[in-house]
């Protein structure tokens, strides 16, 4: 049998290895917003137009997959919704009203995610981000004409 200190050294032992196992997983670097900062930083040349040939847009997609992989979990499914509206983007046919009409329909979609990315890249890192789907930047009020 068991005796109460045996006892309590294994209890202490197995949360001391939940603890660290814990820890751990939450403590990726690769998803660190200082690490996501500095890589988008130096991707953010590759990351704005022109957009002139089919490699470009496949470069620009790849940037994107290699940021996606390590967006911190703030933003990581809006970053992910983002990514894949791109994907989309690099292989719709431009002969096809249905395959533009999804890829409008997606970005439609990808707006808002957009703009909570736009947001805490500004707030986080310190730089805006170019505009994906045309509507991340900041919101200004329209002028109008006095008549």
């Amino acid at each position: 049998m068991f005796n109460r200190a045996q006892n309590l050294r294994r209890i202490s032992a197995i949360g001391l290895i939940a603890l660290l196992c814990a820890t751990q997983a939450c403590s990726d670097p690769e998803r660190g917003g200082a690490n996501f900062c500095t890589q988008l930083n130096q991707q953010l040349p590759g990351l704005t137009g022109p957009l002139v040939i089919s490699s470009d847009v496949k470069d620009l997609v790849k940037r994107y997959e290699k940021l996606d992989r390590i967006t911190p979990l703030a933003i990581q499914d809006d970053w992910h919704t983002v990514t894949e509206l791109m994907s989309q983007a690099a292989e719709v046919d431009p002969q096809d009203p249905l395959s533009r009409q999804e890829l409008a329909d997606n970005a439609y979609k990808a707006e808002r995610p957009a703009r909570n990315v736009a947001t805490w890249v500004e707030a986080t890192c310190g730089f805006e981000m170019p505009d994906v789907i045309g509507v991340e930047g900041r919101i200004t009020a329209p002028t109008t004409a006095a008549p």
